[in-house]
């Protein structure tokens, strides 16, 4: 959002905002109507390339799912070759252990013929000594009792898959398979063991991984045993470590509690990958002991499509910036021209020029009908202009009349408060003054509305009419005041009239939206005078602050007050 903008919504009220758009010119709001009609087919284009960006990620699950699973296919056949060596092997397994010279040349054999896929083979007895090996002399003691992979065998007598672990005399790298041997009552005489070559097995899965990681940018496989630690990855990595536990814990964590599937998260680096996890293998303790793992980059995968996107914004953008250079210029040739001579026409007819008459009328076209309008309207006004002074005459007499209650207003009240003055002198009569307020009528229309206020003002108006006699002048003072001016009235009779008043009023029974707006109350003062002195400013006064002595008092009552000499 542009600064210009970011001003109008924040620190631009709303007839700020309203006077800016009021002060644009045509030619600026032709331009604005181009580019709002551009907008839809920008929002589509951006709707569609979110649907390209989906489709494309879709699309690349079930690609990654697709290859998690293909990648899986080399470490079942592993398994499954190397439980079916173990296997075999477990048929000679008699005279291996009879004679652990002749075992150990025979595991010998046996890893030459794996072709190094195999690090070691051999028998371990039940109680963790090493029988024979084919990596070791036959002169070289070992006991593996502590490796977790032979305890899982021993006690569950299944083939197991051991987890990563570097050999204690060779020191080389890889994972065992375990195979128990048992007698004839089901007891282990011994647990057959092929230790997988890890470096071999990175070998030849790079040679499988080349041709995927050249045609797909940043594919990425990883193999876990089930421990986390890192047992090949394509490409290598330094932070992937051959035996290392992954440098990202949320992401094992995620792993293990998923049985399979694809799902997004962050890298070490904080790049959103996308994954495709699949478990290859089931120990006899129920966990699953390789974890192949196949991730790429969000970010590439949207990479197509968010160019396709980029692409066509820029096409709109440049058509747009073309559409409305077009319309900047055209707008001025078109209907600017002509909006300004109806503009100059307007003027003088506004400065009083009557006679003035457009060029413009005859066609159909709006701004030539427009031109027609304005001349037949500068041929009214000079007739209407007398009428019009004789209206404003007549407004001026209907300007003493308080359009809400139909009462007189403030002005009609001071002029004939001023006249009845006067004649009470010639008179020496007593005069005297009413005045009053509604109560707590602020919260009233903060509870009510306005338009329940409104609804009492005007009810008040019709109590007082019932209340006052024909001679008593009655106006509406300003706001909820109201003024009853009573010629030749005493105070007696001032004092009956308020009470009359107070009482009317209080009865009154206004309901609103259904709802019943409660008793209405009012605070009146009154002030009587016979002194030829007072006038009417102190009456109106004197009786103001009394009104404001019944508020204090209590409210809903009558207070009589005095007239004090200015």
């Amino acid at each position: 959002m542009s600064r210009g903008l970011l001003w109008l919504k924040w620190e631009c009220p709303p007839y700020c905002i309203n006077d800016t758009l009021n002060n644009l010119s045509a030619r600026v709001r032709i331009v604005l109507l181009v580019l709002a009609a551009m907008l839809p087919i920008l929002a589509l284009t951006l709707h569609n390339g979110l649907r390209e960006r989906s489709a494309a990620e879709e699309a690349e699950r079930e690609k990654l799912s697709l290859v998690a699973e293909l990648t899986a296919k080399r470490p079942e056949q592993l398994l499954l070759h190397a439980r079916q060596l173990l296997q075999a092997i477990a048929a000679n397994s008699d005279e291996l252990l009879r004679d652990r010279s002749s075992c150990g040349d025979y595991f010998r054999r046996m890893a030459l013929e794996a072709e190094g896929v195999f690090r070691s083979l051999g028998v371990i007895l039940p109680d963790g000594s090493l029988h024979c090996n084919s990596a070791l002399p036959d002169t070289v003691k070992v006991n593996v009792g502590d490796r977790p992979y032979f305890r899982l065998a021993l006690e569950s007598g299944q083939f197991v898959v051991g987890e990563f672990q570097v050999g204690r005399t060779s020191g080389r790298s890889g994972i065992n398979f375990a195979l128990p041997v048992l007698d004839a009552e089901r007891r282990v005489r011994a647990v057959l063991f092929a230790g997988l070559n890890l470096e071999k097995f990175i070998e030849q899965g790079q040679s499988h991984h080349d041709y995927p990681r050249r045609t797909e940018e940043g594919l990425v496989t990883t193999i876990y045993d089930s421990g986390g630690l890192v047992l090949a990855r394509y490409p290598a990595s330094e932070k992937y470590m051959l035996g290392k536990e992954g440098p990202n814990p949320f992401l094992m964590e995620i792993i293990g509690r998923t049985r399979g599937g694809v799902f997004t998260a962050a890298d070490v680096e904080g790049v959103r990958r996308l994954y495709a996890v699949e478990h290859v293998g089931l120990n006899p303790d129920g966990i699953r002991p390789i974890r192949v793992v196949v991730s790429k980059p969000v970010d590439v995968i949207w990479a197509a499509a968010d160019r396709a996107l980029l692409h066509t914004v820029a096409g709109i953008v440049i058509v747009t910036l073309l559409v409305l250079l077009a319309a900047w210029h055209a707008s001025e040739v078109f209907v600017l021209r002509r909006v300004h001579a109806l503009l100059e026409v307007a003027a003088r007819i506004r400065s009083g020029d009557y006679s003035v008459r457009s060029s413009l009328g005859g066609g159909r076209e709006e701004l030539s009908r427009l031109g027609e309008a304005l001349d037949l309207m500068a041929q009214g006004l000079q007739v209407r202009d007398e009428q019009l002074k004789a209206m404003l005459q007549q407004l001026n007499e209907q300007a003493i009349t308080d359009q809400l209650t139909g009462l007189p207003n403030r002005r009609y009240l001071w002029d004939r408060l001023e006249a009845e003055l006067m004649r009470t002198r010639r008179r020496n009569a007593p005069l005297s003054v009413i005045l009053f307020d509604v109560d707590f009528f602020k919260q009233f229309n903060d509870r009510w509305g306005h338009e329940a206020g409104d609804i009492v003002l005007k009810n008040i108006a019709y109590a007082i009419r019932r209340v006052v006699r024909g001679s008593d002048i009655v106006a509406r003072h300003g706001g909820e005041e109201f003024v009853i001016v009573l010629p030749e009235a005493g105070e007696d009779i001032a004092r009956a009239r308020a009470e009359e008043l107070r009482r009317e009023i209080s009865a009154l029974r206004l309901t609103f939206g259904g709802e019943d707006l409660g008793t209405i109350t009012v605070s009146i003062g009154v002030v009587s005078s016979r002194n030829p002195g007072d006038t009417a400013e102190q009456l109106v006064r004197a009786a103001d602050h009394a009104m404001y002595e019944a508020k204090q008092a209590g409210r809903d009552r009558v207070v009589f007050g005095s007239v004090t000499s200015a």
